[in-house]
């Protein structure tokens, strides 16, 4: 499939995409000169549009559909969008929509008025290889095991349940991330009396590499959609213990394909941890069930396939709006 991608520009992002022969553009965002940096793309992506004659502009989220000119003629696929508060009932912003969520799929359907112009997708949890990462790197005793987190460092991802649910439990904590928390989390830390049992590492890229390393991968969060981090747990086979949010729940069955705890609730989240650790028939059974999920929804196969699916089906619908 030939592609064209306009982008911010992301060191890291921009090097993968020429790694593989995809032509990018780059233009810079700056927040507080929203309106002239609008508008200054919107005039490059129509002319980027003229010249290129793509069958679909893939939209890959919300923000990034509010540069794409109206009346370009040219089928339009906002992914995963219901994140935000756009008001695309009134003034829509794309022609189709994917979300990753079913919540979203209705509250999209719901906002526009045009429920078949809504599809549901998955995000593949696919890793790269990375280098293989040590204990000693994060001086992580030999025997002890590992619950790892992949986070950014804000309340709504649940550091502070974790920490506090790790109290009583004989593991080691590495949390892999940066944010506006992290000294708060760092000193949590130390005044639950974790400071030599838990590493902040900051934000890494080699998740594959840190996964290898983990015995469980938890995710606390209070609020979130369906992280990445989840469907990576099941491509590795490492055991997923999760709060019962709904973005998580909407995947993970309890016992089958992870464990779930009550949010906001560090003893049930405890429990979770501690039964995982201690009993290997559940872990045997929760890391085979993830890895039935990932094959059948998550897997770039059936993810790229359900995306190239849509596609087909949008161009022979035509611009809906």
């Amino acid at each position: 499939m030939e592609q064209s991608v306009v982008c911010r520009p992301s060191d890291d992002f921009l090097r993968s995409l020429r790694t593989i022969g995809i032509p990018v553009e780059t233009f810079d965002y700056n927040k507080w000169n929203k309106y002239f940096v609008q508008l200054a793309t919107r005039k490059r992506i129509r002319r980027k549009i003229k010249s290129y004659a793509p069958d679909v502009i893939h939209c890959w989220h919300e923000r990034a559909a509010t540069f794409i000119p109206k009346g370009s003629g040219v089928v339009s696929l906002g992914w995963d969008f219901g994140f935000g508060d756009y008001n695309l009932k009134g003034d829509a912003v794309c022609d189709y929509y994917m979300a990753t969520r079913r919540g979203f799929v209705e509250k999209l359907r719901e906002q526009t008025g045009r429920p078949e112009c809504v599809f549901y997708a998955h995000a593949f949890g696919t890793l790269p290889d990375d280098a293989p990462v040590s204990r000693k790197e994060f001086n992580i005793p030999e025997g002890k095991p590992v619950i790892l987190m992949l986070t950014r460092m804000v309340p709504r991802k649940g550091v502070d349940i974790l920490l506090r649910a790790c109290v009583n439990l004989d593991a080691f904590l590495l949390l892999a991330g940066d944010g506006p928390e992290l000294e708060a989390y760092r000193k949590l830390a130390d005044d639950l009396g974790l400071e030599s049992r838990v590493c902040f590492p900051g934000w890494r890229q080699d998740r594959s590499a840190l996964l290898d390393l983990a015995d469980i991968l938890a995710v606390p969060s209070r609020d979130d959609s369906a992280p990445a981090v989840m469907s990576q747990a099941w491509y590795k086979g490492v055991p997923l213990v999760a709060s019962k949010i709904d973005g998580l729940r909407e995947h993970i069955e309890h016992g089958v394909n992870g464990m779930l705890s009550d949010v906001e609730d560090s003893d049930d989240l405890a429990k979770s941890l501690r039964v995982v650790l201690e009993d290997s028939n559940l872990r045997e059974r929760i890391v085979a069930g993830g890895k039935h999920t990932y094959e059948t929804q998550f897997s770039k196969e059936a993810v790229i396939n359900n995306l190239l699916k849509t596609y087909e089906e949008i161009v022979r619908r035509g611009v809906s709006i």
